[in-house]
């Protein structure tokens, strides 16, 4: 790998105070009424799929008694300080816990959005400016993040000792461009959808899921009872998606005023490019989510980045960077990813998986790209004899297949030289033995948590491979199609990862390999640089 980065340099802040003028207490008012469950256990639990629990910090006035006594019910970690001076409170908080960046919360909005706050991490493992600010542009009200160094947070002038920058944290920062990097990216996992250009144009500002008043948290309520009891993590993407089935849902709040202030503009006129990804319900989900990341990188180096399924003639004339497979398009400036027809000798190509038509020019590296979330180390100790299977779309067939071939080394099955004490199953279809324990899907970061803790890693070929091997997991693989059984093979060959065999021979094989990478190959996660170095020869 390119260098592992630490996970203890970056900390989510959430400041928390009871005494709102507007509405006391609502930050241990419960969602639903009835539930128990508050304002901050909504925000920790969501925080949570992403951030380990030391990375995850309230912080309160120290005169607030009865948040602290909740917080130490429920295990939570917190820091407080100065109750006017909230500024005051994040730089001791930071210099306390050696925060390098911080994302900043605040307590009464309790539907952030999970999706946001991953790209803004992979953003942060990228920046590489000392003193920056970075958030998101054309999310609903209070359900964005911001982020900023510690660097920025502690940048002091004579010009930054006003009463508003001691109360509004990171106003010092926006205020001073010219000294603090300002990124304000696009969320790519908002821009498939029709309704997000709305809130590009501002046609929706009056979108409030952020609660100062007791309308603001009827509303929130409401929300909970209609996206939160079949999805508790529910992001930006229902809420456009439930105000473009039903805008009126949202009136009971619209009257309620928000406190802004007038900034200096930073946007500068961005290079355009379009990213065509293949349609998951017909490639899978691997080429959206990787290209979710490089539309992160791409617009951190200044491109305005379009993230697209489908292909416009019209816009033929505008530089697409295609992650389609074969299929090809009639365009001026084209880079192609994983294109058979594009071999990555040439300079506007690049593979970000190896494939066994394309010699690899170097055997003993490897290039490919992934998120750089995967090249973070958790705090979670490996767990000795756990196996991570994913299974991604595989049928209740295919997936019993691969369970029936698994449960036969599982401790319980096998007394006599067993070697799974646990087994997880994430995609496919739901097991018919409850030694088996699924996920039909969990969010990117957590599935990185959970191959780091897992000792073993079966899969077929794809990106969860890299993964892997990035991380130094025992990984097998399966093949589930005619393709998958030549690229496990070659994987074998020329990686040295153990190719078990095709789902329908499964039956047929008694043994569980119990190593992996027996050639010492070196990854390095820079395809995407190659990405990078052509667009800027174009432009």
């Amino acid at each position: 790998m390119s260098g592992i980065h630490s996970t203890h340099d970056s900390f989510a802040f959430i400041q928390a105070r009871l005494g709102s003028t507007r509405f006391p207490k609502k930050i241990l008012k419960a969602i639903p009424e009835d539930s128990g469950v508050t304002f901050l256990d909504h925000i920790h639990r969501r925080l949570s799929t992403i951030f380990e629990h030391n990375q995850i910090i309230f912080l309160i006035p120290d005169s607030d008694e009865e948040t602290i006594q909740f917080l130490n019910t429920r295990g939570y970690l917190y820091f407080f300080g100065s109750e006017l001076d909230v500024r005051d409170r994040f730089r001791k908080a930071a210099i306390h816990f050696g925060a390098k960046h911080i994302f900043r919360l605040t307590a009464d909005n309790p539907f952030i959005d999970i999706d946001s706050i991953r790209y803004l991490y992979e953003a942060i493992l990228e920046i590489k400016e000392t003193y920056y600010s970075l958030s998101m542009n054309g999310l609903p009200l209070g359900m964005g993040v911001e982020c900023f160094s510690t660097a920025s947070l502690c940048y002091d002038t004579e010009e930054t000792q006003l009463e508003r920058h001691k109360e509004h944290v990171s106003l010092h920062i926006k205020e001073f461009p010219e000294v603090h990097k300002q990124y304000r990216l696009s969320p790519p996992h908002l821009q498939p959808l029709d309704i997000y250009r709305k809130f590009q144009n501002g046609e929706l500002s009056h979108l409030r899921i952020t609660v100062d008043e007791k309308k603001d948290f009827e509303l929130i309520c409401k929300i909970w009872n209609q996206l939160g009891e079949t999805n508790p993590f529910f992001g930006a993407k229902e809420v456009l998606e439930l105000y473009d089935i039903n805008p009126n849902f949202f009136n009971l709040n619209a009257n309620v005023e928000q406190v802004v202030f007038t900034l200096p503009k930073t946007e500068k006129n961005k290079k355009r490019i379009n990213v065509l990804y293949g349609n998951p319900l017909q490639f899978g989900y691997g080429h959206f989510e990787r290209c979710k990341s490089l539309s992160i990188y791409l617009q951190l180096n200044e491109y305005d980045v379009q993230l697209k399924d489908t292909f416009l003639e019209e816009e033929s004339n505008i530089p697409h960077i295609f992650d389609t497979r074969e299929i090809e398009y009639p365009v001026q400036n084209a880079f192609y990813i994983d294109n058979l027809n594009h071999p990555p000798n040439t300079t506007n190509a690049t593979f970000f998986l190896p494939h066994p038509s394309i010699p690899s020019s170097n055997e003993n590296s490897l290039s490919y790209y992934s998120s750089p979330l995967s090249e973070l180390k958790s705090t979670n100790p490996e767990s000795s004899g756990k196996l991570l299977v994913y299974a991604g779309q595989l049928d209740e067939t295919e997936s019993q297949q691969i369970d029936e071939f698994l449960l036969q080394f599982h401790q319980s099955k096998n007394q006599v030289n067993p070697q799974f004490h646990s087994i997880l199953r994430i995609g496919g279809q739901k097991p018919k033995d409850s030694h088996i324990e699924y996920q039909p899907r969990i969010s990117y970061s957590e599935f990185l948590r959970e191959i780091d803790s897992s000792e073993w890693i079966c899969t077929y070929f794809g990106q969860t491979m890299i993964e892997g091997m990035a991380k130094s997991k025992k990984v097998s693989l399966i093949g589930i199609s005619e393709i998958h059984e030549t690229l496990g093979l070659f994987a074998e060959k020329e990686l040295g990862i153990p190719y078990l065999g095709p789902l329908s021979n499964l039956n047929q094989i008694n043994h569980f390999p119990n190593k992996t990478n027996s050639k010492k190959i070196k990854l390095v996660r820079d395809a995407h640089t190659k990405i990078l170095n052509w667009l800027n020869s174009i432009v």
